[in-house]
């Protein structure tokens, strides 16, 4: 773990604790953990780069399978253009694959990409379109990110306002009615207990369960499936509630053509789009028909 935490810093600029790491690496809920290797420096014993996936359950038609995010890809300035990338990327699915994984997918950002597809035999089949909503709200949530004293008072205040409207209902995969043909990331109780490594809310707008979480914009996870007009009238919600909550932005990503995806364009210009890749371990699951959203990426 420390190695991981030297990595997030060397790597992203990014400062880590010890229980975040703990959290989002203990997948033992989905029958396999630690799936990863580190390369050493063996100059310094330091850590040169990570590759690693995450475990979780989905379904398809009924069928329950284990697959994997791939995330966390690390690898030191000093270590670049050396092959570390690749070679620990093909002997994490060695493991994978001995461990029961049927498929890794991901979303890979513009420099992974090219290593993903040219060098890993990925498959590029789909895009998670990317939607930015202006509430013309004074941004305070961006100054809370930047800034540690004022964060710690931001935080207390979300807290207040969304603890009044907090929800305890623990609900399923949307997409799992939006696409009824697409697989998806199961959403239960042992998910939701995984994803607290961030904090992030289940809140109810008109009567309906959403999941947001605060980091310098509103980001919505998931709403749980309505019709088009409580959809449409839960966004409104969403956008008064961001505006009291100084948030500027309010931030959907969601898989294209899914029912959702065709409603927000009616609406909303799409901001960008994360390509969504895989590669398989078992030719029984097809890993193309499976469609994903925000709160399923290893970064929500």
């Amino acid at each position: 773990m420390i190695f991981l935490i030297r990595l997030y810093e060397e790597c992203f600029n990014l400062k880590v604790n010890l229980d975040f790491l703990k959290k989002k690496y203990n997948t033992s809920l989905f029958g396999a953990e630690f799936i990863g290797f580190f390369a050493i420096d063996i100059k310094t014993s330091q850590p040169a780069g990570y590759y690693g996936v995450f475990p979780i359950y989905c379904k398809i038609k009924g069928q329950k399978v284990l697959a994997a995010q791939s995330g966390d890809t690390m690898t030191s300035p000093n270590h670049q253009g050396k092959g570390l990338f690749t070679t620990l990327a093909k002997m994490t699915y060695e493991l994978a694959q001995k461990e029961g994984i049927d498929f890794v997918f991901g979303f890979p950002n513009k420099n992974s990409y090219p290593g993903f597809i040219k060098k890993l035999a990925w498959k590029h089949y789909g895009d998670v379109n990317n939607y930015v909503i202006k509430t013309g709200a004074l941004p305070f949530d961006k100054v809370a990110k930047k800034n540690s004293l004022f964060r710690s008072i931001y935080n207390k205040y979300v807290d207040f306002k969304l603890n009044r409207i907090k929800s305890k209902n623990i609900f399923s995969n949307s997409i799992e009615f939006q696409n009824p043909e697409s697989g998806f990331v199961i959403h239960d109780q042992a998910f939701f207990n995984y994803k607290t490594y961030f904090n992030f809310y289940t809140i109810k707008i008109n009567h309906v369960n959403c999941v947001i979480k605060i980091d310098g914009s509103m980001w919505v996870g998931d709403i749980d499936f309505c019709s088009k007009e409580e959809f449409n009238n839960t966004i409104k919600g969403l956008i008064s509630l961001a505006k009291g909550m100084g948030c500027a932005n309010i931030q959907f990503s969601v898989f294209h053509d899914t029912f959702y995806d065709i409603i927000l364009k009616e609406k909303y210009e799409i901001k960008n789009k994360m390509p969504v890749g895989f590669i398989s371990f078992n030719e029984n699951v097809s890993p193309e028909k499976f469609a994903y959203q925000a709160i399923d990426f290893d970064t929500y």
